[in-house]
């Protein structure tokens, strides 16, 4: 009896999620994302070896290289724990840019049906517990800004002493739900949670999107995204030619 070869498996294989779970979520992860690379370098080393790669104290910041349909994405986590992983073939040429994590953070992108987007650091901006309303302003939440000021003035009949506590305790909210307050805003514009991307500025992180999705505009105006690098040319006698804008 001749018995049938069981099917070659791959050399290589990479991860994808089939289960995202809430830290998953909050990266902007979805089922079906494939994990291509670990901190600028290809990783098939499976869900182990992966789990080794971080900190048990959750210290340490690793940059984690997905690949989304035809999207490549690049989020930092301190934790392995986004879900259920199973192996699959390994993604041919996934795109793994060198990132310093120390340096960077995650700026998550949202996004309507029309090619709008906005974007803003996960991490919450000091400027909250300071000047809450200007960074209320800054971030366009006019309805939460109105409120904010129509509390305060609330305790003023009481005396200053009133509305200075109302105010602490309105920028304590501001702060603790700062992410929450963007969204619903956006939201009632017509904006989506899309992805996160991780990046060491604003800019670079427009920077990062428009190289996603081109043809998307910032829904506030126009964006500051830094300029490309010149691409330079080598003639036949290996100088260098003029420089291409």
């Amino acid at each position: 009896m001749i018995h049938p070869k069981p099917p070659e498996q791959p050399a290589e294989v990479h991860l994808e999620l089939t289960r995202v779970s809430g830290i998953g979520q909050s990266l902007g992860l979805r089922p079906g994302d494939k994990l291509v690379g670990l901190d600028g370098m290809p990783f098939t080393d499976g869900a182990r070896e992966l789990a080794r790669r971080f900190s048990p104290m959750e210290t340490k910041k690793v940059a984690l290289h997905f690949q989304r349909a035809d999207l490549d994405l690049t989020v930092i986590s301190v934790t392995p724990m986004l879900g259920r992983w199973r192996p699959c073939p390994a993604v041919g040429n996934p795109k793994l840019p060198q990132i310093d994590t120390d340096r960077v953070e995650n700026w998550e992108v949202l996004r309507s049906q029309d090619g709008r987007y906005d974007l803003f650091r996960h991490r919450a901006s000091p400027l909250i517990w300071f000047a809450a309303p200007i960074w209320l302003a800054h971030m366009r939440l006019w309805p939460y800004l109105g409120g904010m000021i129509a509390l305060v003035m609330l305790g003023w009949p009481a005396g200053w002493w009133a509305s200075a506590l109302l105010y602490v305790l309105a920028s304590a909210y501001v702060r603790r739900n700062y992410a929450q307050l963007i969204r619903s805003d956006r939201l009632a514009r017509g904006l989506v949670p899309f992805a996160v991307v991780a990046a060491h500025s604003e800019s670079a992180a427009h920077a990062t999107y428009a190289n996603m999705e081109p043809d998307d505009r910032f829904a506030f105006g126009n964006a500051s995204v830094p300029p490309a690098a010149p691409k330079v040319h080598l003639d036949d006698a290996g100088e260098h030619a003029e420089a291409e804008a």
